[in-house]
C-alpha cells in the first residue's frame, strides 16, 4: 500500500481550491489553525503509529509523539542523505535510492515553492 501524504493549511478551501498533485491530497483547515487541524487527524487516526507528523512546531512535535505517531523535523524530511543511512532511506522495509530521493525532493520543491532546488 502506498503512503498518502497529506499538506495542511491554514484558510477556506473555498478562498484556495483544492489540490491533489499525484498522491499528495492538501486540505485546508476550515474554521480552526493548521495546528489544531493535523492534531485531530493523528488524534482520529485509528492507528497513529502509522503516521509520520513532520513539522518544526514544538507543540505539534510534542502532541503527534504522545499518540504515538512518529515525527521528524522539515530539515529532516527534505534532507537529501539523512544520517546514519548511508545513501538510502528507509520506509516500511522498502528502500530508496538517493537519486530518487533528489528526484521526489525537487519535484515537491516545484509543486509547492514554485522553484527548482
Amino acid at each position: 500500500m502506498k503512503n498518502q501524504v497529506t499538506v495542511v493549511f491554514d484558510g477556506h478551501p473555498d478562498f484556495f481550491g483544492h489540490a491533489i498533485q499525484g498522491d499528495i491530497r492538501v486540505i485546508f483547515s476550515d474554521g480552526c489553525s493548521a495546528d489544531d487541524k493535523i492534531k485531530l487527524m493523528v488524534d482520529e487516526d485509528p492507528d497513529p503509529k502509522n503516521c509520520v507528523v513532520v513539522s518544526n512546531d514544538k507543540d505539534i512535535f510534542l502532541y503527534a509523539r504522545a499518540l504515538g505517531a512518529r515525527v521528524m523535523s522539515v530539515e529532516a524530511f527534505t534532507s537529501t542523505k539523512p544520517k546514519g543511512l548511508h545513501g538510502r532511506v528507509e520506509s516500511g522495509g522498502k528502500y530508496i535510492s538517493l537519486s530518487r530521493q533528489e528526484k521526489i525532493n525537487k519535484e515537491l520543491f516545484r509543486t509547492w515553492l514554485g522553484e527548482e532546488q
